[in-house]
């Protein structure tokens, strides 16, 4: 027995086959203060798109310039209130018990390159010099090979969650 004392009185160390549990208070605190620090998390997150929102509101109403450009700029502000909930549903999807997953920040990948090229977009309809009109096209090209790469990651993600797993496959 594990329990009985030694030579010495110095109790035994367990046997090597049988598993130690860890302290379960300490699991349970350490288990709460990461609970308290996502719950926490979600909320600022609620607050950060809410104010952009607000943001959002004010910028139209205090625009001064072309209604394309004031479109773009809030599609732009619309794509990173997308992003934080995004980030949002995620803390909120692993306060539930369920896994962190790669696709939501694979998305928000997606959608901060579409912000970027948004702005390359803005950029190339101002005028410019033919250096500058050639780097902002170089930068939308290196956008869109990003954006590329993204959504084959995030359909590989998709697909390989459709695979069987090796331990569901018959023994050879």
């Amino acid at each position: 027995m594990p329990d009985e004392p030694g030579p010495r009185g110095v109790p035994a160390p367990p046997p090597p086959n049988i598993a130690v549990r860890p302290d379960t208070r300490l699991m349970r605190l350490l288990t709460d203060a990461e609970h308290g620090i996502l719950y926490l998390v979600s909320i600022v997150l609620l607050v950060v798109a809410a104010g952009i929102m607000v943001q959002l509101a004010l910028t139209i109403v205090r625009s001064h310039g072309s209604w394309p450009e004031v479109i773009i700029v809030s599609i732009e502000e619309l794509l990173l209130v997308l992003m934080v909930l995004e980030i949002f549903v995620t803390v909120i999807t692993h306060l539930e018990g369920g896994h962190l997953l790669l696709e939501p920040f694979i998305i928000v990948g997606i959608i901060a390159v579409v912000r970027h090229i948004l702005s390359v977009v803005v950029r190339l309809t101002v005028a410019q010099t033919p250096d500058e009109s050639r780097e902002e096209l170089m930068e939308l090209g290196a956008y869109a090979g990003a954006t590329f790469l993204l959504v084959a990651a995030l359909t590989l993600a998709r697909w390989s969650r459709k695979w069987p797993s090796e331990t569901s496959l018959p023994p050879s």
